[in-house]
């Protein structure tokens, strides 16, 4: 269905988005003219129970926006299925953004790493195609050990394991058995709408991908946009990560501190990798291992869409949420992202774990408490994750070594500044909880 252009306001669809969101979009200039809907709810996007109907999720969402008049731009800021559903549904409204065939190959871990293989076979990790319901295979396939084991498509590290041995990889196979289908069979069904995947062979969504071990020291991401074929970056954030792997992520900062001439080299990269993928007119970030003592650089993921986690942070750095870069790039224009108009010289996203194998949450933070801390510190965003009597192991989108109980967003003009002030978060916002004897593994 194509656009039928009149004079209104324009109007933009966020495709499973919140009113806090919505209203970070409304916040950005020229936003006053906009009229701002939902296309989708966040929990219609993100369940609970991890039940996705894929196909209804795009029949609902064209039914919402044909209900309002021709969209003039559809964005989206999370993971799966929102990235594949914009762009299903760009394409459906005859809207610029990346077409469903390139966000596949971004989207499909495997698939992501035959294209990367095609131009820079020397830069490619290991990475072979796991049935995990075919254990017998997979023990025979896989590389030598250690590895990572993670699905072709999932999120948040969900269902992520470090395989250092036999008993390792039979515990997670036997996992991924039980849980894969949650992402697989809702992936399989945007990949229907896809052209050819005969690429693939047959590696579909209920498969893993076996990786050679890419991690390094240093961790960011790279926020950036492909326009009329050219690769811009207007942001890079550092991952900072802990936990007995060294995997689990509790906290972005941003600006990142990294070299100019190790952005670069990961510019060339990305770009590299983009236009063989034919990724063109939207935005995506793209996360990358480096090595400071080798200048070892590898990439981990590229991911189609802007990051719901980052935007906060150019909000109170830049003086805009990216948000606006989806949105110029979706009403085909060039985006103009403001730089360093916040009040902030620096911002950062803590993320509260949780490491006990399995618990009870008792306690948490309440409104009040919440409400206090933000009277003395006037730009924190806090939001708690989980509720009280929630046992852990219940809790769907969480990655296989912690839980993540809380986030907290603070700007400030120093790291000294920053740390300070998560340091008065930690004693002011207690989340308590009862450890259980009981292993998560059956």
């Amino acid at each position: 269905m194509s656009r039928k252009r009149r004079h209104r306001e324009p109007t933009i669809f966020v495709v499973g988005s919140t009113a806090h969101y919505n209203d970070m979009v409304r916040a950005l200039p020229g936003a006053e003219s906009w009229n701002i809907l939902s296309a989708l709810e966040w929990p219609d996007v993100q369940p609970p129970s991890g039940r996705i109907d894929f196909d209804d999720l795009y029949s609902r969402a064209r039914a919402i926006i044909d209900s309002h008049g021709p969209p003039d731009a559809i964005v989206g800021h999370l993971d799966f299925p929102v990235t594949s559903l914009v762009s299903l549904l760009n394409r459906a409204y005859g809207l610029p953004g990346a077409s469903p065939e390139a966000v596949a190959r971004c989207e499909h871990k495997y698939w992501l790493r035959l294209e990367q293989a095609k131009v820079m076979p020397d830069r490619t990790p290991q990475a072979r195609p796991v049935n995990p319901f075919d254990p017998d295979r997979a023990r025979a396939t896989v590389p030598a050990y250690p590895f990572w084991l993670k699905p072709v498509k999932a999120h948040s590290s969900t269902l992520g394991f470090l395989i250092e041995n036999d008993s390792d990889l039979d515990r997670a196979l036997h996992r991924l058995r039980q849980k894969i289908h949650f992402f697989g069979e809702p992936f399989n069904r945007f990949l229907a709408h896809v052209g050819d995947t005969g690429e693939l062979g047959g590696v579909d969504g209920n498969y893993a991908v076996a990786e050679s071990i890419i991690s390094a020291r240093h961790q960011f991401t790279m926020e950036g946009y492909v326009h009329r074929g050219q690769t811009r970056i207007y942001g890079v954030v550092d991952s900072l990560r802990t936990g007995s792997h060294a995997s689990s992520l509790t906290r972005y900062q941003y600006p990142a501190d990294i070299p100019e001439a190790v952005v670069a080299q990961a510019t060339d990269i990305t770009a590299r990798i983009l236009t063989r993928i034919g990724y063109d007119n939207a935005p995506f970030n793209v996360e990358f291992f480096w090595d400071p003592d080798s200048d070892a650089l590898n990439l981990l993921e590229v991911n189609p869409r802007i990051s719901k986690s980052h935007a906060p942070l150019f909000r109170m750095v830049d003086g805009a949420s990216h948000h606006k870069v989806a949105i110029d790039l979706s009403m085909g224009r060039e985006p103009d992202m403001p730089k360093g108009r916040g009040k902030d010289r620096l911002a950062a996203k803590f993320m509260l774990r949780s490491y006990e194998a399995d618990g009870i949450v008792k306690r948490v933070p309440t409104p009040e408490e919440i409400a206090a801390l933000a009277r003395i510190l006037p730009d924190i965003e806090a939001k708690t994750l989980v509720q009280k009597d929630t046992r852990l192991s219940d809790l769907f989108y969480e990655e296989s070594y912690s839980y993540e109980l809380a986030e907290v967003f603070l700007g400030g003009n120093t790291n000294e500044m920053i740390e300070d002030a998560y340091l008065r978060c930690l004693d002011s916002l207690e989340i308590h909880i009862k450890p259980m004897p009981e292993p998560r593994d059956p």
